[in-house]
């Protein structure tokens, strides 16, 4: 046995970790806890990590681990490296140590991770704030490894490489369905619209805005997806077709063109879905979205009742508005330029698909349809056709021979195909139209402009279903090419950077799938047999798959396998997995051929849309004429070979570029956010090669150090005479004493310009050396820590014994003195008690003594009191009889009194009645006159009211014309200055015109100025008047004072004869009163 398979085994030392496979999580991680050695078998036992009551147990044969028959289980990373964004920088690189590296990852949402050339990318199944113009930004101008693994940091990669090499570029995006590809391509896309170059000077900023062409680019993704995409089971929007969009750039490496190129368009999925799967999504839009006069033009009804799209039960995606959906499709459809009339000639060919599918066709033997089918007679009036005709030749083909035509009645089932071949023909033919139209739109108009592209290919990735046709064969037949084109691109880049570093390298094997793509597409391969076959007027299914065994059962033992249990089936051994071919409807698919006189129908039709579509392009591959035809006539290219001829055009495409490629992985089969499944994503990563890739750089040198990494690393396992970081040595030179002291083969590594290459395992006996010398220099420390930490102790206990002792006879001192303060405040406490006892028995003996005395004086007080209060009562008594007594002797006099002078003055009223009854006629004279001089004396106060008022106004506008006088008096003085000047002016050289101008405005100013001053005058004139009016008015007031007056003095008199009533009225009742009494 070698040393250096000892070497290796002694890595697998007490707590290192390594991986076991599990069916579930496909590897789970185990700690060494006991290895056995010997000198022929080694026998190592491990803990589960997950689960610690499980162990795993490996025992070989060292032979056979000498010789490689028995491989050791896989190292795990050290913890601080499971998260690194480059799977090559692990230093075990195993399949999986990548697994739980891009796990680890995806736990933390990052869900990018560098596999070297590959960037693997994991759908997340949700939104994530990664793809903001902001992050565009930061990621425009940046190098490869600066930021975080993106998909702009790829396209950016890309726009480098071109602008650098001056060499196109092609980004291939590439996973199986519901991976995330589509999604990735746009965002590509989109980057690639609006990113800003900041280092190219001759470039327009884009800042937010985008030139008319990147508008149009970005625009045509929701129309290929609205056309090209449908949900499947894994996929909500699954692309089913392959597509490559060239973006095209000038010399100043703007956007000016972009080209598009599809593959393989799914056009059985037009005419059947399997259970919970959609047809194309354009379909389920036009019902959704269409406005009411479409609806009624073209007889669209709900989703659910047109055969094409009810088939799976599923019509409606949860967060999905169709109808929405269907606006931005024809927004779409505007920006590149495809009118309003255009697109309603598209919805009229969709829903005359619809109707189309709606036939229905009965009999049992012969095929037998209605005149007035109603889908029939509307799907031929869309289309424009004559129903009749299309009847006939839906349920009745004709065989042309040479000396006649014989038409013959179809079954049902073959005229439901003949009805499903035309539907198919028109939906692909019109894909097809849109991707020219497309193209049409985005190319530059001046080709000598285009100076270099950026190609974009979205392709499906390898599919392997339970029942797998056509479809799935050319899907991995493409997958096929594109991994052979994989794993050389990565075989070279290899090579080169073993020959830039200078190192001896010998030729790394790969898994060459060569003679797979040989079997399917040599020139009697499984695709030319299928075109032999196809063309047969008695070709079958089965007879194809009888060719199948013939020809490969031997000569591609390796790669094709008849099934055990089935004659109409066949195997592929593809590079990632076994897949079952179902032959049946191979034939139908590759022909996918539309009768004669149906074809001859539809390029008659007055449709002028369909007619003009389905002209076939002057770029249709033909196939070579086979010298057997008596007739010179080219054969019709079936799909099998323009699928293949389009796939060489396109690896021809590629192999011309500078490639980059993108794995799309899809973490759960449920679609479910942010959760992961090992073994799903182990599957992917083995399907799409990177895996292999791994495999190819182990073959060689897979683990790669640069030397200041591997000597700030590694320095620990040499003496500190060679690696003084005051010295500051050579990296390349410490590198060297590090090698030659711990590794004496030297066929496991390799010393670069730059770098050190190390053989597969290397690393991890490098790591078991520098654990061993840091556990050692851990003990060490550990040793040395522990003893300063005994005497730091000792110290410690030594300081606070003295401390203690110190403390304790202070303590002793403290009680003494506490006990004979204690004894002190005893006996004071002692003094005052008594004190206090003494005072207080005082106190209380000398508070009974007093409320003794005040007992016995408030008895006293409370006797005396009585006395006073019942002699004062007595003597208010007396007071108040003796006060009744007299005031009613008092009342009984003044009565008598009053009855006498009310006699008296009964007979004084008496005779004053008689003078007043005299006076009475003068009086009624003096209230007639005082009443008319009150009614004048009001007149005149508002006559002398309004008269003020009117002085008031006339003083404001007095003074509002003085203030107009002075404005004049100024104005004019300003025009006499102005006028002086120009005098002034005119007496200096100047033009005749110009003086007879200034002295027709002073003229006219003057005129005005004089019809001023006469305005003022008369208003003066005004003023006097009212003045004089005022004065008039004031005299009149002055006299009805006077009267006033006067009439107040009636008044008095009036008051003064009111009195004397009064007393009259008085005697007469007292005069009344007494005769009453008597």
């Amino acid at each position: 046995m070698t040393g250096s398979n000892l070497e290796l085994i002694e890595v697998y030392s007490a707590g290192i970790k390594a991986w076991f496979p599990d069916e579930e999580l496909g590897w789970v991680s185990a700690s060494v806890i006991s290895k056995e050695t010997n000198s022929k078998s080694v026998k190592i036992l491990f803990q589960d990590d997950i689960n610690a009551e499980k162990q795993h147990v490996f025992e070989a044969a060292l032979a056979d681990i000498e010789s490689n028959k028995v491989g050791l289980p896989p190292l795990r990373n050290p913890p601080k490296m499971e998260n690194t964004d480059d799977l090559t920088n692990l230093s075990y690189l195993n399949e999986p140590s990548v697994l739980n590296t891009i796990k680890t990852r995806y736990e933390e949402k990052n869900i990018y991770t560098y596999s070297g050339i590959v960037l693997i990318a994991a759908n997340p199944f949700a939104r994530v704030q990664i793809y903001e113009p902001e992050i565009i930004q930061k990621y425009s101008g940046s190098r490869r490894g600066e930021l975080e693994p993106h998909l702009f940091a790829i396209a950016e990669d890309a726009y480098r490489c071109m602008i650098r090499d001056n060499k196109n570029q092609t980004i291939i995006v590439s996973g199986e369905s519901g991976a995330g590809k589509t999604v990735s391509a746009k965002y590509i896309m989109r980057y690639f619209a609006t990113a800003d170059d900041k280092e190219a000077s001759g470039k327009q900023a884009k800042g937010e805005t985008m030139t008319e062409v990147e508008e149009q680019i970005l625009a045509t993704n929701p129309i290929m997806e609205a056309f090209g995409n449908a949900k499947t089971t894994r996929n909500d929007n699954s692309s089913r077709f392959g597509k490559y969009i060239e973006i095209q750039f000038d010399k100043q490496r703007n956007i000016v063109g972009a080209k598009n190129k599809t593959y393989l368009l799914e056009r059985s999925r037009l005419i059947f879905q399997p259970e919970t799967e959609r047809n194309y999504h354009i379909f389920y839009q036009l019902c959704a979205g269409a406005s009411e006069a479409e609806r009624q033009e073209l007889a669209l009804k709900e989703w659910s009742e047109f055969h094409y799209l009810n088939q799976s039960g599923t019509g409606v995606i949860p967060s999905v508005d169709d109808a929405k959906d269907f606006q931005e499709t024809r927004t779409a459809l505007n920006t590149i330029g495809i009118h309003k009339k255009t697109q309603s000639d598209i919805f009229r060919l969709l829903a005359a698909l619809l109707h189309l599918g709606d036939i229905d066709i009965g009999g049992r033997n012969d095929a037998t349809l209605a005149d007035d089918e109603p889908s029939l007679l509307k799907a031929t009036q869309l289309l424009g056709l004559d129903a009749l005709n299309f009847k006939k030749w839906i349920v009745r083909k004709q065989i042309v021979t040479r000396s006649e035509k014989i038409v013959t009645n179809l079954s049902p089932t073959q005229a439901q195909v003949v009805r499903d071949s035309v539907a198919k023909y028109i939906y692909a033919h019109l894909f097809d139209w849109l991707v020219a139209n497309i193209n049409d739109s985005l190319s530059c108009p001046n080709a000598e402009v285009v100076h270099s592209f950026i190609g974009v290919l979205d392709i499906y990735g390898f599919e392997h279903f339970k029942k797998n046709s056509f479809e799935q064969f050319c899907i991995n037949y493409a997958n096929e090419k594109l991994q052979q084109q994989f794993n050389q691109h990565v075989f070279k880049l290899e090579q080169e950077e073993y020959i830039k570093e200078e190192i001896d390298w010998k030729f790394i094997s790969f898994s060459d799938n060569q003679k797979c793509i040989e079997m399917i597409e040599a020139k009697m391969g499984i695709l030319s047999l299928l075109d032999e076959e196809s063309r047969l007027p008695s070709g079958s299914d089965q007879g194809f798959c009888n060719k199948l065994y013939q020809n490969f059962n031997s000569t591609y033992q390796d790669y094709f396998k008849k099934p055990r249990f089935s004659n109409n089936a066949f195997v592929v051994a593809h590079y990632a997995h076994d897949v079952q071919y179902e032959a049946e409807g191979f034939m139908d698919k590759n022909k996918d051929t539309v009768p004669e006189e149906l074809l001859n129908l539809l390029q008659g039709s007055q449709n002028s849309f369909l007619c003009d579509m389905i002209q076939p392009p002057p770029s249709t591959p033909i196939v070579e004429q086979s010298p057997k035809k008596t007739m010179n006539q080219a054969k019709k290219p079936t799909l099998g070979s323009i699928f293949k001829l389009s796939l060489i055009n396109l690896m021809d495409t590629i192999g011309e570029t500078n490639v980059h490629y993108i794995r799309c992985i899809k973490p759960n089969e449920a679609k479910d956010a942010w959760v992961f499944q090992s073994s799903i994503v182990l599957s992917q990563l083995r399907a799409c090669g990177v895996l292999e890739t791994i495999r190819i750089s182990c073959a060689g040198y897979p683990t790669r150090w640069t030397f200041k990494d591997f000597s700030e690393r590694y320095h620990a396992l040499i003496d500190f005479a060679h690696w003084d970081p005051t010295a500051k040595p050579e990296a390349r030179a410490v590198c060297s004493q590090i090698l030659d002291k711990n590794i004496n083969d030297t066929d496991k590594y390799q010393v670069g310009l730059t770098k050190i290459f190390f053989r597969a395992g290397q690393l991890a006996y490098m790591e078991k050396l520098r654990s061993d010398k840091m556990n050692s220099c851990a003990t060490m420390i550990q040793k040395n820590a522990l003893r300063f930490l005994a005497r730091t102790r000792y110290l410690r206990v030594q300081k606070m014994t003295l401390m203690l002792q110190s403390i304790a006879k202070r303590k002793v001192a403290v009680l003494k003195m506490e006990l004979l303060r204690k004894e002190k405040s005893a006996l004071t406490i002692q003094k005052y008690w008594r004190r206090y006892v003494e005072r207080k028995k005082y106190l209380k003996i000398r508070e009974f003594i007093i409320q003794t005395q005040a007992a016995i004086r408030g008895v006293v007080a409370r006797k005396r009191h009585e006395t006073l209060k019942r002699d004062h009562a007595a003597t208010l008594i007396q007071k108040t009889a003796r006060g009744w007594l007299a005031r009613k002797r008092y009342q009984a006099i003044r009565s008598y009194i009053i009855r006498v002078q009310s006699c008296v003055r009964r007979k004084h009223a008496r005779r004053q009645l008689v003078v007043l009854r005299a006076e009475a006629r003068s009086v009624s004279h003096l209230k007639e006159a005082s009443y008319k001089l009150e009614s004048r004396v009001v007149d005149l106060i508002e006559n002398l009211t309004q008269q003020r008022e009117e002085k008031s106004r006339l003083k404001l506008k007095a003074i509002e014309l003085e203030n107009q006088v002075k404005a004049w008096i100024q104005k004019y003085e300003k025009l006499d200055q102005k006028a002086k000047d120009l005098e002034e002016t005119v007496t200096k050289p100047a033009t005749k015109d110009t003086w007879s101008t200034l002295r027709h405005q002073r003229e006219t100013l003057q005129h005005e100025y004089l019809l001023s001053i006469s305005k003022i005058r008369s208003q003066d004139k005004e003023l006097l008047r009212l003045k004089e009016e005022l004065l008039n008015q004031r005299d009149s007031v002055s006299r009805l004072r006077v009267a006033s007056r006067n009439n107040n003095m009636k008044k008095a008199s009036e008051s003064d004869i009111s009195e004397l009533k009064n007393q009259i009225s008085a005697l007469k009742a007292a005069t009344e009163y007494k005769l009453f009494v008597q």
